[in-house]
This record gives structure tokens, C-alpha cells and sequence, in this order.
């Protein structure tokens, strides 16, 4: 359902694009004043998970910026299902079969460009971005509560790294607590693209307040990223996302 939402929305915006302004067009009666540097960051839901970025703009001209950009996402696998044991109270959520948390960190490169400038200071500029660069996923194991086999109701428990081949459902009690795997992260290298539409409408010539919805894909060539025991893993990610944006334009 979120897909065809994002799909419908890109089919409405893309033509817009062919009717872009030139690089000398102004909209407001008064001079225009172009900020060289930006600075801005904001909350990103995504088809498969939620994260944050921070991007630093660069202005080029009064309608193209060079941005850079650093993200960092988690990434569920689309067969995740939520589960609480139902004969323990006080237990935590857990994913039966997930075998890796998978987070992704994405420092990027790319250019921003206005197609359509405010046509007054409580207007809306409309524009689009792209960015490439190396997509750093990481996987971090996962660690449950196990019930001690001989105890009554497995009132004992103790926190094993998840193994599919020993651990059954019946004997997890839920997820382990702390910050367990860490130690135990390991890199998956791969690239990074995005490309999205941005909306803002700060009426504050130096503020920068936007929407912006898109699409990302991360791929992984040397091998397919590990979450789900049961279940197939991918090497290509293609997600849509909406994302919050707040900042500021400054000359320095």
C-alpha cells in the first residue's frame, strides 16, 4: 500500500520538471538574494524502516546547490512479524527468524536544483535532488531470552545469540535488553543512489523548513545481506521515503 502511495505521488510531480525554470529567472519583485551555504537535517520513514540525515549545501548558481549528505537508516526485512510470548509476562517483542538487525550508514554526493522558486515569501519552491555514494551496511546479531529446558514454565532463562537450528519458537521468552552485538558488527560495502522531489515553504528568507519524497536503492555485489532465517535475502534494496526537513540558509 505505501509503495502505490509513493508511485501515485511521483506520477502527479514528475511533469512539472519539464517546465523548469532557467538559472535566470527571479521571482520576487525585489533582488534575490542568494545564500551560498546551507545546512539542514531531518527524520526519514521509509518503506522498510525509519533514520535521520544531516546535508550541507553548496550553492552553485541561484538555482543549483552541491549537497553532501550523510544518512543513517535502519532496514527491516518486508517478512518481519512482531511476537510476544504468551505464556510470560514482562518479556519483550521479538522477530522469530530474524538473525541480524541491519542498519545502513550513507555519506553521498549530488546536486540540488530549484524548478520552481516561491512566487511570494509564504509560496513554495519545488525541486528535486540526486545523490550517489558508498552504501556501509552493517549487521548486528541478534540476541534472545532462552528458556532453561527442566524449569518450571522455563522460568530460568538465559540470553544466547539467535540459532535457527536449535532455537525453537516455544523456547524464546522475547528479545534481550542492552546493547549486545555491537561488539560483533560486520560491514557489507555496497553503493548508494537516491533521487527526490523537495517542497519548501520557510517564509523566512534565512530558514529552511521542507518536504521531501523520494526514492533510494542500495546494493550489495559481494553477497546477499543476512536478516531472516526462513526467508529470502536480498543483495538490492529499492525503498520510497518521506522525509521532514528543518535548517538554515547562511553567507560565511
Amino acid at each position: 500500500m505505501k509503495e502505490k502511495l509513493y508511485i501515485f505521488i511521483f506520477l502527479i510531480l514528475t511533469p512539472f520538471l519539464v517546465y523548469s525554470q532557467t538559472e535566470e529567472q527571479t521571482i520576487f519583485d525585489e533582488a534575490t538574494i542568494v545564500y551560498k551555504n546551507s545546512i539542514y537535517g531531518g527524520a526519514i520513514l521509509h518503506t522498510n524502516g525509519w533514520g535521520a540525515h544531516i546535508t550541507f549545501g553548496n550553492s552553485k548558481t541561484v538555482f543549483k546547490s552541491r549537497i553532501f549528505q550523510f544518512e543513517m537508516v535502519g532496514m527491516k526485512h518486508a517478512k518481519e512479524i512482531r511476537s510476544f510470548n504468551p505464556y510470560s509476562e514482562h518479556t519483550r517483542s521479538y522477530v522469530f527468524g530474524k538473525l541480524n538487525y541491519f542498519f545502513i550508514f550513507r555519506p553521498s554526493i549530488g546536486n540540488r536544483v530549484v524548478s520552481f522558486d516561491k512566487i511570494r515569501k509564504s509560496g513554495v519552491s519545488v525541486g528535486y535532488n540526486w545523490r550517489v555514494g558508498p552504501s556501509l551496511g552493517f549487521t548486528r546479531p541478534v540476541y534472545l531470552e532462552i528458556g532453561v529446558p527442566g524449569t518450571f514454565a522455563y522460568q530460568d532463562v538465559i540470553v544466547e545469540k539467535y540459532d535457527p537450528s536449535i532455537h525453537k519458537y516455544d523456547d524464546i521468552k522475547g528479545r534481550a535488553g542492552g546493547l549486545r552485538g555491537f561488539n560483533e558488527l560486520k560491514l557489507k560495502p555496497g553503493i548508494y543512489g537516491a533521487f527526490a522531489f523537495n517542497f519548501e515553504y520557510d517564509a523566512n528568507r534565512e530558514g529552511l523548513k521542507g518536504i521531501e519524497v523520494g526514492a533510494t536503492v542500495d546494493y550489495y555485489p559481494i553477497s546477499e545481506v543476512e536478516i531472516m532465517a526462513f526467508a529470502e535475502n536480498r543483495q538490492l534494496f529499492v525503498n520510497f521515503y518521506v522525509c521532514l526537513q528543518f535548517g538554515k540558509k547562511f553567507n560565511k
